[in-house]
């Protein structure tokens, strides 16, 4: 897999999964990954929603946000766009191209303020 395409738990500093911090060499891919699952859980968290619920209401399966949530996989287009109707909130963080801009080839991930 290309380095590009790794998932956030692959860039594991140190912290166990949700409670990271990302290594200082983790891919936008990933540092963007991890901001969006971090906002995503805090969605369901103040619904009381389920996982399965939460696949539910957004038409994607189970199992694909499992993993998103485990830091197993990267969001794609339509799991992102079905996120946000069924939470009715913008989870994709929005400006964070800015931050991971500036940082350059420096430290980059694991912040908590990236999930916004």
């Amino acid at each position: 897999m290309p380095r590009n395409h790794q998932v956030p738990r692959s860039f594991i500093a140190e912290g166990e999964w949700p409670d990271v911090k990302l290594t200082a060499d983790a891919p936008p891919e990933a540092v963007v990954g991890y901001a969006f699952v971090l906002k995503v859980r805090a969605a369901m968290d103040a619904r009381s929603w389920s996982a399965r619920y939460t696949a539910e209401k957004a038409g994607v399966k189970h199992t694909t946000l499992n993993d998103l949530l485990a830091g197993r996989a990267l969001p794609g287009l339509s799991t992102i766009v079905g996120l946000e109707i069924a939470l009715q909130l913008d989870l994709y963080p929005a400006g964070l191209w800015a931050e991971i801009a500036e940082s350059g080839d420096q430290a980059r991930g694991g912040r908590a303020d990236l999930a916004g």
